[in-house]
């Protein structure tokens, strides 16, 4: 779409809208890395908000079935470091939907099974393609979507534990 079809005023809200978004995810990132902090990250979706990591991770659906899964993986996952980067994010023509994507490079202290208590350092990579809302001026996720094309004990690395070649 070109600029010149924005006034100067719609092009800045456009790149408001855009680093809120970027914040957003931010967000997202930092509320995982709190102990997966199920209230947080349960705000930042809309009500009937929908949560899935293909690969590794699960689905939830709505703010009350993430604030259950958040539980479930601090189970198994007593420490995380989401590094999420490489944002494109494109706004709807009324400013009220966007889409945007993001790449994964998550470090992780996990359980080696549910009713183990070794813990081991795993690495996990990945993509987000996600869709936001915005909603009485604040942007939420409307649906988080992501895809773990790797995850490995740090020990043995990506060569040798390879989980999936597939991508978006």
């Amino acid at each position: 779409m070109s600029h010149t079809k924005f006034t100067a005023e719609q092009r800045i809200t456009r790149l408001e809208d855009i680093e809120a978004i970027k914040q957003l995810k931010a967000e997202y990132a930092r509320k995982l890395d709190n102990q997966f902090d199920a209230e947080g990250l349960a705000s930042l979706f809309v009500e009937n908000g929908l949560w899935t990591i293909k690969g590794v991770g699960g689905e939830a659906r709505g703010q009350d079935g993430i604030k259950r899964h958040c539980s479930n993986l601090s189970q198994s996952i007593s420490w995380a470091q989401h590094n999420i980067h490489s944002p494109i994010v494109s706004i709807s023509a009324d400013g009220c939907r966007a889409n945007a994507t993001f790449y994964l490079l998550c470090l992780l202290t996990m359980k080696t099974s549910p009713e183990a208590s070794k813990e081991e350092a795993v690495v996990l990579s990945g993509k987000y393609a996600d869709k936001f809302v915005k909603v009485d001026g604040k942007w939420l996720f409307e649906e988080v979507s992501g895809i773990i094309q790797q995850s490995a004990p740090w020990t043995q690395g990506w060569v040798q534990s390879q989980l999936i070649k597939e991508s978006w």
